[in-house]
């Protein structure tokens, strides 16, 4: 036996049929309620070869079973998420769509249309800021900074106008209204659970 034939010998062989994965990735789906979302942008041939190689997983059939609300559990854990945040944000984490089969954005805005969600974009927005967005304000207009969020929001008030600040805040955060208080009260156990953050 040649040298050559030792070190072949020693690489993997398997090679994955990828039709073949695809047609067991539909198989398991179809026993599902709903089938998992899955954007234009993953790459189908390396996720199926992560299943196909035991590094992958497939989404958890309990994660796609509507809860006694009708909401997904990944809605409901998205409703906490996006709670308080840039309404233009379209950064969302991975485990949305690979653990929980949800498009966050659809499911953004499909929750903004149900009005488990509002858009907030008036001048009391910056009262959801934190004391570092406030100082940063501040800092930029050539003011002092302040080391409580409650003296900050006055003076921020005293120097601008509504409008002003209006412009500041715009396009808005997403928040609450109350069908999305109700859910994320809810299940907070659920919620605080995954996102590993205590109950306040």
């Amino acid at each position: 036996m040649g040298i050559f034939d030792f070190f072949k010998k020693e690489e993997p062989k398997e090679v994955v049929d990828l039709n073949e994965e695809v047609a067991k990735i539909v198989a398991i789906y179809e026993d599902y309620p709903e089938f998992p979302a899955m954007s234009a942008d993953r790459n189908v041939d390396e996720w199926l070869k992560t299943i196909a190689d035991g590094s992958g997983k497939i989404v958890p059939k309990e994660n796609m079973i509507r809860n006694a609300d009708g909401l997904l559990p990944g809605e409901v854990l998205l409703l906490d998420w996006v709670n308080e945040k840039d309404s233009t944000t379209g950064c969302f984490p991975e485990f949305f769509e690979m653990e929980f089969g949800i498009d966050p954005v659809e499911a953004t805005n499909q929750l903004l249309f149900a009005d488990y969600l509002d858009i907030l974009n008036d001048a009391s927005v910056i009262d959801y800021w934190s004391l570092f967005q406030l100082n940063e304000v501040l800092e930029e207009n050539g003011l002092n900074q302040y080391d409580t969020k409650e003296r900050a929001i006055q003076v921020l008030k005293k120097e601008f106008t509504a409008d002003y600040i209006v412009n500041m805040v715009d396009p808005g955060i997403y928040v609450l209204m109350e069908k999305g208080q109700f859910i994320v009260s809810k299940y907070a156990d659920f919620i605080h659970e995954y996102l590993d953050t205590p109950p306040e």
